[in-house]
C-alpha cells in the first residue's frame, strides 16, 4: 500500500489480516419488491439491501485500499457475530437495528417519524439541538447531514456508524473519509483532532446535479466534532451548526 492508502488504512482499522464485516440497513418487508423474497424464483439477496449506493462504495474503497482483507456484507437481520476486527454500519436506525444497539451509547438520537418524513438528528447535550434535511421550495432535496461515529469497543472491535437523515447523508458519511482525492485530508484533519479517541463528526452532504459533494474539513470545518477518551462522556470540541439551513434549537 501506499502512503495515501496506509493512512486510510490506518483510520478504518483494515488491514491483510482484518476481519471485517459490513452490516447494511435493509428495507422493511412490507416494503420490499417480491423477488427480494428466497421463496422468489427470481430471488435477489440484495433486493432487501436499503442505502445499496453506500454499500457498493464502501466495499469498492476498502478493496481498493486493502485488498487483502476479508469484507464480508450482511443485513442486520442475517447478523450474529460478535468477533470482527472492524465493524461497519451503514445507515440509520430506522432500518438498522444493529445501529440502534449503540444508540444507548451515543450522544445523539434520530427523532422518528412516519414513513416518507424525515427523521431529524437531535443533539440533546446542545439544547436538543434538531439537524435534518433542506429541501427547495419544489420538495428537491438540497442538504443532508452525514454523521460519522467511531467507537473502540474493550473486546478489540473498532465500530464505525454511517448515518444520515437520509440515503444522501449515510453515502456522504462514507465519502467524508473514504473519498480518493478528499478522504486523506479529511482523515489527518480528524486525527489531528483526535487521536485514537472515540469521535462523532457531523458535516452537511449537498446534492449538485445528482452527485453527492463531499465536505473538504480543512475549509470551514465540521458541523459537529465530539469525542471521548474511554468511557468518559462526550465533549463538543467544535460546534459550527449555526451556518447549517436545517439546523433548529
Amino acid at each position: 500500500m501506499g502512503g495515501e492508502a496506509e493512512l486510510l488504512a490506518r483510520f478504518w482499522n483494515v488491514s491483510p489480516a482484518t476481519r471485517l464485516d459490513i452490516v447494511c440497513s435493509e428495507i422493511p418487508e412490507e416494503e420490499r419488491p417480491y423477488f427480494a423474497s428466497p421463496a422468489d424464483r427470481n430471488y435477489l439477496r440484495y433486493a432487501k439491501f436499503a442505502d445499496l449506493d453506500t454499500l457498493i462504495y464502501v466495499k469498492t474503497r476498502i478493496a481498493q485500499i486493502c485488498p487483502q482483507a476479508t469484507v464480508r456484507d450482511f443485513a442486520p437481520s442475517e447478523y450474529h457475530d460478535a468477533n470482527a476486527d472492524t465493524l461497519i454500519v451503514i445507515g440509520g436506525p430506522p432500518w438498522n437495528s444493529k445501529y440502534r444497539e449503540f444508540l444507548p451509547q451515543l450522544p445523539y438520537y434520530f427523532e422518528p417519524h412516519e414513513l416518507g418524513e424525515d427523521d431529524p438528528l437531535i443533539v440533546p447535550a446542545l439544547n436538543g439541538l434538531s439537524l435534518g434535511p433542506v429541501w427547495s421550495p419544489d420538495r428537491s432535496l438540497l442538504e443532508d447531514v452525514a454523521i460519522l461515529t467511531r467507537l473502540a469497543l474493550a473486546q478489540g472491535t473498532t465500530v464505525y456508524l454511517l448515518g444520515g437523515c437520509l440515503t444522501l447523508g449515510v453515502l456522504g458519511a462514507a465519502k467524508l473519509c473514504l473519498d480518493s482525492r478528499r478522504g486523506v485530508p479529511n482523515v489527518s484533519y480528524a486525527q489531528e483532532r483526535i487521536g485514537e479517541d472515540d469521535f462523532v463528526l457531523v458535516c452537511e452532504t449537498r446534492r449538485l446535479g445528482g452527485i453527492t459533494d463531499t465536505a473538504v474539513l480543512g475549509d470551514s470545518g465540521p458541523l459537529l466534532l465530539m469525542s471521548r477518551a474511554g468511557n468518559a462522556p462526550f465533549t463538543v470540541l467544535t460546534d459550527n451548526t449555526e451556518r447549517y439551513r436545517g439546523s433548529r434549537r
